[in-house]
């Protein structure tokens, strides 16, 4: 088939068979559909990921069922994270919503996950955990346990999202898989 010099396709395919129509076609429908997917991928489609995502925390946020100024006791709280994976599990002695954005806890028992198996174990006697940033924070000594080590401090704060936290005043640590710790050639000395 000839390309159409005139610009009018009616004139161009007056001579042609149907399967050279055909081919036209779906050639025409193949451009159409990987420009159209290629245009997909800008800036617009990064502003609709931004958009699911900030949808996603805002179903998070909604998720404490519990109303402002009201208190639960016993309230237990499982955190998942994009991929509804379990990230963190909040038990809370007494819980109270503050405002739309923070969640106050007493007697707090948080545990984190590393690919479904406990990994952190954080005791706070009070805290309060903003519900945008997902930092939690202590004024009051707090107490964070792994299997090889345990670490007190005055105040904390910690980032659930990242699972990285901050201790301040008297802090005491004390590690007790230190075994595991030193270079293989050194445990055999004295």
């Amino acid at each position: 088939m000839l390309p159409c010099r005139s610009g009018r396709v009616r004139t161009c395919l007056r001579g042609a068979t149907a399967w050279q129509v055909g081919r036209a076609i779906f050639i025409s429908l193949v451009i159409f559909a990987i420009g159209s997917t290629a245009l997909g991928q800008g800036k617009g489609h990064k502003r609709k990921k931004q958009q699911a995502e900030e949808k996603e925390q805002q179903k998070k946020e909604d998720t404490v069922p519990l109303p402002i100024g009201h208190e639960a006791k016993g309230l237990v709280l499982p955190d998942y994270d994009l991929r509804g994976i379990l990230a963190n599990r909040f038990v809370a002695g007494i819980a109270k919503r503050l405002d739309d954005n923070h969640l106050q806890m007493r007697n707090l028992k948080m545990t984190t996950y590393n690919e479904q198996k406990p990994d952190l174990q954080i005791d706070m006697s009070d805290s309060v955990l903003d519900l945008k940033t997902r930092i939690i924070s202590s004024q009051q000594r707090s107490t964070v346990r792994r299997s090889d080590f345990e670490i007190a401090g005055d105040r904390m704060e910690f980032d659930t999202m990242k699972k990285q936290g901050t201790m301040w005043g008297n802090v005491k640590m004390t590690i007790t898989g230190q075994s595991e710790l030193m270079p293989k050639g050194s445990q055999d000395k004295p």
